[in-house]
């Protein structure tokens, strides 16, 4: 091409192209703009300015010198393509489609035409036509290892997940150092479980960059999981080593921490997350967590309050909160507080368990009772709601239901020996009542003995609880 033109074009030409492969694109185009001087009608030159454009992210100027390429020459398939590309970066998606389009019209095996368009599809959300277009590129580039990757990219949208995996192996396969790749495919297998597979591909990658922060995150949330606390920490101490600003990895190192029962350490991780996000509501909520585990109930009530302000349907925190507040032996706050709960959550079995056992507290114990039928109606196996049932059902009188109750609590866990306990009494008491009916002379002092009795054996059930456990969430 550059013969056509005269020595002094030719060497402006030569120099831009020079300084283009420099980087020092500014100079670059002063040179082809005096090429374009001498030569207007250049075609090859506008293509040059306009990739130089787009080096200096001009694209709309890079858009206008593609047309005066593609209007000197209509037959080019790399200006049509060169153009798709200004367009796709001016999130001009439909209209980069088109010029990929007419690109691949005048050269139907040219990949990277192909490979653009599908990265076009993508962010338009055309998922499926966008698939069809890496193939195409594979068709004819079967090494091509970008398509390959992206192809993966769209395979995990389409929840195509074990797909997604074959097609990373086939980027690997053909550049073996391709970090990108080896972290795709990590995500796709943590993604579907597969734990220690995704592990070992972290691993890979931060053997090819160790300075990752995010392959390092990813990878402490993987040990999270698999319960390996200690390296998960580890992990994410990695990852902040390199950025300080990760709030997520403050998080999660709370969690990690929580998990290992160090709860001051994971309190003060949890105060770096809220640090710089402070409406982070998980955090918040963990927070109150730990310190409830700590025996710290009033400053919980005040995180999970912080947690509510957030998001006041929160009904986890709303749960929690009733738990700190019946700890304190505030029990009429705490059913407030349980209400609320199952207001968001109504099939929240642990509220209103938790809310049957405040309202036994105040003495409540035929609405205790409905609020454990209530937690079984939703869990029919959970055993603690079974076994305080039974607790108010004796301070009732009614030990024969009373005993029923125990017996199911039993039947879901045989090794509970404060049911078997109960039970023993509530058969005691039973069998006094039938005893009484026979013995009139006897029968002040059998009832007096019932009611002492009766009230020993319902502040007893009460005083043995099981809690409801339940992990913080976790978040990749």
């Amino acid at each position: 091409m550059s013969q056509h033109l005269d020595s002094e074009a030719e060497f402006f030409l030569k120099q831009g192209l020079q300084l283009s492969r420099a980087g020092a694109f500014e100079d670059a185009l002063l040179s082809l703009d005096r090429v374009l001087h001498l030569h207007p009608d250049r075609h090859h030159v506008w293509h040059t300015r306009g990739v130089t454009l787009s080096e200096l992210g001009h694209y709309e100027d890079a858009v206008a010198s593609f047309n005066q390429a593609i209007d000197l020459e209509p037959h080019s398939p790399e200006a049509f393509n060169s153009r798709g590309i200004a367009l796709y970066n001016l999130r001009s998606y439909e209209e980069a489609i088109v010029s990929y389009d007419k690109a691949i019209k005048l050269r139907p095996n040219f990949h990277q035409a192909w490979h653009n368009r599908g990265n076009a599809l993508d962010k338009s959300g055309c998922y499926e036509e966008a698939l069809k277009s890496y193939d195409k590129t594979l068709e004819f580039e079967p090494d091509y290892s970008k398509s390959w990757y992206n192809r993966g990219i769209i395979l995990y949208k389409l929840e195509r997940y074990q797909a997604a995996i074959d097609s990373y192996d086939q980027a690997i396969k053909y550049r073996p150092h391709y970090s990108h790749a080896w972290y795709n495919r990590a995500n796709t297998l943590n993604q579907i479980g597969h734990h220690r597979e995704a592990l070992s591909s972290y691993d890979r990658v931060l053997t090819i960059k160790p300075e990752w922060y995010g392959a390092w995150y990813n990878r402490g949330n993987v040990l999270h999981k698999l319960g390996r606390h200690e390296e998960a920490i580890y992990s994410y101490n990695k990852a902040l080593a390199i950025n300080a600003t990760l709030y997520e990895a403050w998080y999660n190192r709370g969690n990690a921490f929580d998990a290992l029962g160090r709860y001051d350490e994971a309190i003060e991780s949890y105060r770096k997350a809220l640090d710089l996000k402070p409406n982070l509501r998980e955090a918040w909520y963990n927070w109150g967590s730990a310190l409830y585990k700590s025996g710290c109930y009033r400053e919980a009530i005040a995180s999970y309050d912080r947690a509510l302000k957030l998001n006041p349907g929160f009904a986890k925190a709303w749960f929690s909160r009733g738990s700190a507040l019946r700890k304190l032996g505030l029990y009429a706050e705490a059913i407030a507080s349980y209400d609320k709960a199952v207001q968001f959550q109504p099939e929240m079995s642990e509220a209103w368990y938790c809310r049957g056992i405040a309202l036994g507290h105040l003495g409540q114990n035929e609405a205790a009772i409905e609020s454990y039928d209530r937690a079984i109606s939703i869990n029919p196996d959970f055993h603690p709601a079974w076994y305080s049932r039974g607790s108010a059902l004796g301070h009732l009188g009614d030990y024969q239901s009373a005993v029923a109750s125990y017996d199911k609590a039993l039947e879901i866990k045989p090794n509970f020996p404060d049911a078997q306990s109960r039970r023993t009494l509530a058969l005691d008491h039973n069998q006094s009542l039938q005893a009484s009916a026979h013995t009139d002379s006897n029968e002040g002092r059998i009832a007096a003995e019932r009611t002492d009795e009766a009230s020993s054996f319902s502040n007893r059930a009460l005083n043995t609880e099981e809690p409801v456990k339940s992990s913080p969430p976790l978040h990749t």
